[in-house]
């Protein structure tokens, strides 16, 4: 089993490059990367890109006719990779919105990119070639693949309850047992953080640490906390923070110490969120209560003043939030555009038809947005 190394973490107000988080991958793209389901390996949503100046415009629109659910995609030198839940996957070229590739397989998860080639489910995990989905190896896993992340040129994916990490060549480096199904993986320089279900009809939760070298369990915490029936997806990652994991629970956000695994209530809440927890500043962002909460005093921040709702976790790029306004049970929702210091809204851009949206992906100049009809009708829609 070969050592895994990496560099030390940077702190929670700056946005995270390659340079100083190996968890980050980083390509030549205009628009800039976001190579895993919730941007890096630590699951964070503070962002190093430029966002949107103003109030913007629909660029293009990409639809899908898919008999199922459809992921937002992950990018990489201005290509959006999206999956479909038949076990498509597809490559669109975020200039012209022109379709690259399309690939299809048997397995569905959110694919992860780096500079050695696109990671999807398939036969076990499969590395595709980013020009033309050519295979270049599989792991031929019996099993699924139910989540992706690379830290430091290494994959690492939950496949049923093991945790397997695969070096670029497509050779296993480490291998261990979880208490339970994989749903999620955050990884950072020491630790494997895994959240695992024990019964998928039940919202009992195993969050647990791991030895990132050996795949020792070091800690591990049982949490129980509702889900969002139309995407859980928002609730199944959680950012690690300055060496702290953040999650919810039925009526709190809490945090969890890497290396000791001491739990600690950051605040307590009337309603269960829906959503992670978002940290950017020092402040945990969710979509219920006051929506913003101070990680020392557990109270809103003396100049929050929300003007809107927010319906998933905000997303933050060079100063600005953006997150998803519901905007009430009829009306089409908005993508929005916060100051995170106070809640002030800068702008809005309401949607043409009532659609449900996933997590906006802010880039360099451009947002990118999957949306979903009743109809199983979807589009990928970029805004600039």
């Amino acid at each position: 089993m070969a050592a895994l190394a990496g560099c030390s973490s940077n702190t929670d107000g700056d946005a995270p490059t390659a340079e100083n988080d190996p968890g980050v991958v980083s390509g030549d793209g205009s628009y800039g990367s976001w190579p895993m389901e919730r941007y890096n390996a630590r699951n964070r949503l503070s962002v190093p890109h430029s966002g949107l100046d103003g109030e913007p415009e629909v660029l293009w629109t990409v639809e899908f006719d898919s008999p199922g659910d459809i992921l937002p995609p992950v990018v990489y030198e201005d290509t959006a990779y999206v999956s479909e839940s038949r076990g498509a996957y597809t490559a669109i070229d975020l200039e012209d919105s022109g379709i690259v590739w399309e690939y299809e397989s048997d397995g569905w998860v959110t694919p992860a990119v780096s500079e050695t080639a696109v990671f999807v489910s398939g036969d076990g995990i499969e590395a595709l070639n980013h020009k033309n989905a050519d295979v270049l190896w599989t792991t031929d896993h019996d099993d699924s693949v139910e989540t992706l992340r690379i830290y430091d040129d290494i994959v690492y994916a939950g496949i049923g309850n093991h945790v397997v990490a695969i070096d670029s060549k497509g050779d296993e480096q480490l291998e261990f047992e979880t208490a339970a199904t994989i749903q999620s993986l955050a990884i950072d320089e020491k630790y494997i953080y895994v959240r695992a279900q024990p019964n998928e009809d039940k919202n009992d939760f195993i969050i647990a640490g791991y030895d990132r070298k050996s795949g020792k369990r070091r800690w591990d915490h049982e949490i129980s906390h509702a889900e969002q029936w139309s995407d859980d997806r928002l609730t199944k990652t959680f950012p690690v923070i300055d060496k702290n994991v953040y999650t919810v629970t039925n009526d709190a956000i809490i945090s969890i110490d890497s290396d000791n695994g001491n739990r600690q209530k950051v605040t307590e809440l009337d309603q269960s969120s829906w959503t992670r927890p978002a940290i950017y500043d020092n402040t945990a962002y969710l979509e219920r209560g006051a929506m913003a909460y101070d990680l020392e005093t557990g109270e809103p921040p003396n100049e929050w003043d929300p003007e809107v709702s927010s319906d998933t976790p905000l997303v933050v790029a060079d100063g600005t939030g953006y997150t998803i306004d519901s905007a009430g049970v009829t009306d089409p929702h908005k993508l929005i555009a916060v100051d995170p210091k106070s809640g002030e809204m800068i702008w809005e851009k309401r949607a043409s038809e009532q659609l449900g949206f996933h997590i906006p992906i802010v880039l360099n100049e451009m947002i990118v947005i999957m949306q979903d009809s009743v109809q199983d009708s979807h589009k990928l829609v970029g805004y600039g």
